[in-house]
């Protein structure tokens, strides 16, 4: 089967097209990685109530001073809101700024190749094989 200069076109934009969505996709691996390694912390104003969040806001870590424990009941359940709540923004701070610098630094893909080009190199890869 001899390959035209059209197909050979649009083999190498498939190739080219495949080699670009893999990049992404690697781009991609490393984002979540930096965002699982994110930690926001949140520290009330006392000092006396502490907070760690992941990337994806959940708490890994509360910290109580024991002298937090006599203030009353309404008080340590502000406190505490307002340390989860600035735990979690700054690691969604965090994280935004790690999805924002991965935007800007991928390219657009191309436009993916249409279904012909796929399917002629899927039936030129099979009269290979069946001839070989």
């Amino acid at each position: 089967m001899a390959v035209t200069s059209r197909s050979a076109g649009d083999e190498q934009h498939l190739q080219d097209y495949m080699e670009r969505a893999q990049e992404a996709v690697r781009a991609l691996q490393e984002v979540r990685a930096r965002i699982d390694a994110v930690t926001g912390q949140g520290v009330g104003a006392d000092g006396l109530v502490r907070a760690v969040c992941d990337g994806r806001g959940g708490i890994s870590e509360a910290w109580f001073d024991p002298r937090a424990m006599r203030q009353d009941h309404v008080t340590l359940g502000r406190t505490v809101t307002a340390v989860l709540q600035a735990a979690q923004q700054d690691a969604e701070r965090q994280t935004l700024a790690i999805t924002g610098e991965a935007l800007d630094g991928v390219e657009a893909l191309p436009e993916p190749p249409d279904e012909r080009v796929v399917r002629d190199q899927i039936e030129r890869v099979a009269h290979e094989i069946l001839e070989a």
